[in-house]
C-alpha cells in the first residue's frame, strides 16, 4: 500500500511529467551503479547522463507486438563486510565516546552576566568508556531484477537488503540513569531514523527496524523511443563529473546510515546516493547537444544515528527532524550538455530543498525540573537559586520541581547524557563547528522563557563559561535540543572539459581536464549560533579535475589516476560556515576565511590492474589544505568465477597543522579501519 507521503508526492510529480517529457537525453554515459563505480575506463566520459542500460546484462528481445519478444535477466550479490578499529580512539560524539567520560573537569559558576567566579567545584561525567574492535559488521544482498517488453518499455527492480551484525560496546540509557526524550536517544538504532516518538522509514520506499533495512534503490519503468527517453520511479541522478567531490551532482542527497562515506573508494557515492521517487526524461537534440530533465520527490540526506559507530552529530544533543513539513515538495533540474569545437560544455539549473537540511534551537517540550542531590549537582547551590527564583522546593527529592515547565519551553532537558561542564560546551561547539558563546546567547535571546531562570546574554568567553557552569552545576546536565529543517536553493551550473592532444604516450597525451562550478545565490546555512534565523548568503563551489589513462610498463595495463581541487566560498565540504571554525575548549569560534580564503581541498587517486586483471589496486588521498588528511589504500581480487574480495586501510589524520577544527578530517580522524569485504556474485 502507497503510503500518505508517497500519494500526496504522486499528484504532484504527475503534474510535472509535461515538463520533464519535453526537457530532457539519451546519451550513454556510464551508469551511476548502486553497488560501485563503473569501471575506471568508462570515467573519462562520465557525464551522470543515464541509459536503459545496468550492472546484470540486458535482456534479449524479437520484434514483433506488445509480449512477443519479453526478456528477463536476474542477477545478484552477497557480501559480508568488515571494519576493524586501528586505533583506541572511540568515537567523541558517542555517549560512551564521550571526551569527558570519567575525566574530573573542574567547573566555576556565576551570577549572568558577569565573569566572577562564586561556586567552584570539579565534576566526572559518569559516561561509561567503551573499547570497540569493530566500526563495521554488516550483511548485505542485492538482487537486481531486468525485465524488456519490446523495443520500447523495460522496467528494472533493484532490491536491497542490509542486516547489522555487530555487537558494539553499546549505550545503555540505564547504566547512566538517562531518561532522555526521544525515540532514538535510548539503545542504539542502526536505520530507523523517521519519526522523533516512533521511529521508523525516512526512505520511501524502505522497510527497516533497528538493525535491519531492506529498500529498492532502483525501482523503473524507461520508455524509449529514438532520441527520446523516459525513466519513471524511484532512481538515482548523477551529474558533474567530479568523482569525489559533488558540485554539479544535487539532485540526489546522501544516506549515511551504513557506512559514512567510508566506503572502498573506487565505488565513490554509489551506495551513499538516496534514491528518490522521479520522472526524468532525456532528448537527443542532434550529434552534439542533449537535454536532460528530471522531477523528483524531496528526500532529505539521512545521517547516523545516534550512538551508531559513524554518528557525527554530538549525542548530548537531540535533534527533531522537521521533514514531515516538507515531505510533499518536489525538486526540479534540467541540463544542456555537448560539445563546441572539441570543448565539452554542459549547463545546469536545479531548484531544490536542500537536503543536507539547516539545525537551529528548538524547544525541547520535556518537563523536568532542576534536580536535587544528584551526581554533579551542587549541595545547597539548588537551594540558593530556589530562594532567588521564588520557586519551593522538593521536600523529598530537594529539586524545584516548578522549573520543569520553564525548562519546556527552552532548548534545554535536564539529563545526565547531556551537557556536564562549560568546558565541555565549548569543546564540542567547536567541534561541531559552532560559537559556544553566540550559541547561549541564541539558546537565550530566542527563546524569552530562559529570563525567568535568571538567563542573561553574555558578551565575553569567561562570562559564558561562568552562566554555563551555574546552569551545569544545577541540573548535573543538559541535553540541547535542535530542529532540522529543509530550506529551498537555486543552483546554477556550468562545466567544460577538453582533451589535450600531446606527443603520443607522453603524460600529457589524452588528458582529460574538466572543470565545474555552482553558483548557488540564496543558500540557507546554519548559523554558527544556532540562531532562529539561519544564515543565508551566495557560495561558490568549483572543481578543477585532470584525469587520464597512461601505461608505464608494456608488462601491465594502463593505469587511470585522477587529480581534483575542489574551492568553497562559504562552507566546507561538510557545508558547515566556516565563520564556526577555530573554536576550542576556552575560546569561541573565530571563523575562518573570506570570499577566496575559503575551503579547499585536493585530491589524487589511482587503479592500477594486474597482467592477469584478478587483483587490482586502488589508491585514494584527499587532503585538507586546513591539515586533514585521508589515505585509502586498496586491494581488490576478482577472479572469473563468483568470488571477489577487497581489503583497504583508511588512514585519518586531522591534526596536520593549526587548529583541528579548522578541517574536515577531525571530525572523523577516530575511523582508521582496516576493511574487509567477502562477496559471492550470481
Amino acid at each position: 500500500m502507497i503510503g500518505k507521503k508517497l500519494k500526496r508526492s504522486v499528484y504532484k510529480i504527475l503534474g510535472g511529467v509535461g515538463i520533464a517529457a519535453l526537457l530532457g537525453v539519451a546519451a550513454p554515459a556510464y551508469s551511476q551503479a548502486v553497488e560501485e563505480m563503473p569501471a575506471a575506463a568508462d570515467s573519462a566520459s562520465a557525464g551522470g547522463g543515464f541509459d536503459s542500460s545496468s550492472d546484470a546484462s540486458s535482456p534479449e528481445i524479437e520484434g514483433g507486438g506488445w509480449f512477443s519478444g519479453v526478456g528477463f535477466s536476474f542477477s545478484g550479490f552477497s557480501r559480508i563486510e568488515t571494519a576493524i578499529r586501528m586505533t583506541g580512539e572511540e568515537n567523541p560524539f558517542n555517549q560512551r565516546g564521550n571526551l569527558f567520560n570519567g575525566v574530573p573537569t573542574a567547573r566555576c559558576g556565576g551570577v549572568p552576566p558577569t565573569p566572577v567566579c562564586i561556586s567552584p567545584d570539579v565534576a566526572t561525567r559518569n559516561g561509561q568508556k567503551a573499547n570497540n574492535q569493530f566500526n563495521l559488521q554488516q550483511f548485505r544482498t542485492h538482487l537486481d531484477f531486468q525485465a524488456t517488453f519490446n523495443e520500447n518499455w523495460s522496467a528494472r527492480a533493484l532490491v536491497r537488503g542490509i542486516y547489522e551484525l555487530g555487537e558494539y560496546d553499546n549505550f545503555s540509557r540505564d547504566a547512566v540513569g538517562s531518561n532522555a526524550d526521544g525515540y532514538l536517544y535510548g539503545k542504539p538504532n542502526f536505520f530507523e531514523y523517521d519519526n522523533y516518538r516512533k521511529g521508523g522509514c525516512q526512505n520511501r520506499l524502505e522497510v527497516c527496524g533497528r538493525n535491519y533495512m531492506v529498500d529498492l534503490p532502483n525501482f523503473t519503468v524507461d520508455y524509449q523511443n529514438g532520441p527520446l527517453l523516459i525513466r519513471a520511479g524511484n532512481q538515482q541522478i548523477a551529474w558533474g563529473q567530479a568523482l569525489f567531490f559533488r558540485v554539479l551532482d544535487v539532485p540526489n542527497g546522501l544516506d549515511l546510515r551504513r557506512h559514512l562515506f567510508l566506503d572502498y573508494t573506487p565505488e565513490e557515492y554509489a551506495d551513499e546516493r538516496i534514491s528518490s521517487p522521479a520522472i526524468r526524461a532525456s532528448y537527443q537534440i542532434n550529434n552534439e547537444w542533449e537535454a536532460d530533465s528530471y522531477v523528483q520527490m524531496f528526500q532529505p540526506t539521512i545521517y547516523s544515528n545516534p550512538n551508531t559507530p559513524y554518528n557525527v552529530i554530538a549525542s548530548q544533543f537531540t535533534v527533531h527532524d522537521r521533514f514531515n513539513q516538507v515531505d510533499d515538495k518536489l525538486n526540479y533540474g534540467l541540463r544542456l550538455r555537448g560539445s563546441v569545437a572539441n570543448v565539452g560544455l554542459q549547463f545546469v539549473y536545479a531548484n531544490r530543498l536542500n537536503p543536507d537540511g539547516v539545525f537551529r534551537w528548538t524547544e525541547s517540550g520535556v518537563n523536568r525540573g532542576l534536580p536535587g542531590a544528584l551526581p554533579n549537582v551542587v549541595p545547597g547551590l539548588t537551594d540558593t537559586v530556589s530562594q532567588l527564583l521564588g520557586l519551593a522546593l522538593d521536600p523529598i527529592g530537594g529539586g524545584i520541581p516548578l522549573t520543569g515547565a520553564i525548562l519546556a519551553r527552552t532548548p534545554f532537558e535536564v539529563d545526565p547524557t547531556g551537557v556536564v561542564s562549560a568546558t565541555e560546551w565549548f569543546t564540542y561547539a567547536g567541534m561541531a563547528r559552532l560559537s559556544a558563546v553566540e550559541g547561549l546567547n541564541a539558546s537565550i535571546t530566542d527563546f524569552p522563557a530562559t529570563a525567568l531562570l535568571l538567563a542573561n546574554p553574555v558578551d565575553s568567553n569567561e562570562a559564558a563559561m561562568r552562566e554555563l557552569d551555574l546552569f551545569f552545576q544545577l541540573s548535573g546536565g543538559l541535553r540541547g535540543h535542535i530542529e532540522r529543517q529543509y530550506k529551498r536553493e537555486n543552483n546554477i551550473g556550468f562545466g567544460t572539459s577538453y582533451v589535450i592532444e600531446a606527443e603520443p604516450g607522453s603524460l600529457l597525451d589524452q588528458l582529460i581536464v574538466n572543470f565545474e562550478a555552482m553558483y548557488t545565490p540564496d543558500r540557507t546555512f546554519t548559523a554558527p549560533s544556532l540562531g532562529a534565523g539561519y544564515d543565508e548568503r551566495e557560495e561558490w563551489v568549483t572543481a578543477l579535475v585532470m584525469e587520464k589513462y597512461h601505461r608505464f610498463s608494456d608488462a601491465f595495463p594502463a593505469t587511470y589516476m585522477v587529480f581534483q581541487w575542489e574551492h568553497r566560498t562559504e562552507s566546507d565540504l561538510y557545508g558547515r560556515l566556516l565563520d564556526g571554525m577555530n573554536g576550542d575548549s576556552r575560546n569561541t569560534a573565530g571563523g575562518i576565511g573570506g570570499k577566496w580564503n575559503g575551503w579547499d581541498g585536493l585530491v589524487f587517486a589511482f587503479q592500477q590492474p594486474f597482467p592477469n586483471l584478478v587483483y587490482r589496486v586502488d589508491a585514494a588521498v584527499l587532503y585538507d589544505t586546513r591539515g586533514g588528511l585521508l589515505a585509502q589504500l586498496g586491494l581488490r581480487w576478482k577472479p572469473s568465477g563468483p568470488l571477489s574480495a577487497e581489503v583497504y586501510y583508511t588512514y585519518l589524520n586531522g591534526g596536520l597543522g593549526g587548529n583541528d577544527n579548522d578541517n574536515i578530517i577531525s571530525t572523523i580522524d577516530y575511523a582508521d579501519e582496516l576493511g574487509i569485504r567477502l562477496g559471492y556474485q550470481f
